[in-house]
């Protein structure tokens, strides 16, 4: 008999400026219901999980403000996706695109270590280098969004593997 999967709902937001996008890099580990995504130090987009009473752009511009310290326009949702942690717990993410960033306030989050601006080059390099997180395949998805992509859902098993990474973000 197959278990429900229980899902954690995450929100993301990924902004490019010029042609460059914002990273943020993580101080730990993070555990999802005793999973280690084996997080620390490596980048990835601004998230978090969605709190009770809050929609999930509310929550997108929440972990946005808290990992960053600064607002962005949320301009569209760009690709929805699903990870399997184990057999009965699953990330479901929303990824919407920001526009702008402006620095508001002080990193209210003790779980980033720094902020940094990547090319798609940049990106790459990193992810050869293993220091991109794999719950959140980067260059995938900016590549969907780039192309305009409304909305994808896209699902991997974890752990994803760096080369399945890297072979899409050399198609583009």
């Amino acid at each position: 008999m197959n278990k429900m999967i229980r899902p954690v709902v995450l929100a993301n937001v990924l902004v490019k400026k010029d042609d460059k996008y914002l990273l943020v890099q993580e101080k730990t580990d993070k555990i999802y219901f005793g999973v280690n995504t084996h997080a620390k130090g490596k980048w990835t987009i601004p998230h978090g999980k969605v709190d009770e009473g809050e929609t999930i752009e509310q929550a997108a511009e929440r972990e946005f403000l808290e990992e960053t310290g600064g607002r962005t326009k949320i301009i569209r949702l760009g690709v929805v996706a699903h990870a399997r942690l184990n057999q009965t717990i699953g990330l479901l993410s929303f990824i919407y695109l920001g526009q702008g960033f402006e620095p508001v306030q002080e990193r209210r989050s003790n779980e980033i270590e720094s902020l940094g601006w990547f090319t798609r080059a940049e990106i790459h390099e990193l992810a050869k280098k293993e220091l991109i997180r794999d719950q959140v395949p980067v260059g995938h998805i900016i590549e969907l969004i780039e192309k305009d992509t409304r909305v994808e859902l896209i699902e991997w098993v974890q752990p994803k593997p760096v080369q399945e990474v890297l072979r899409r973000m050399t198609k583009s």
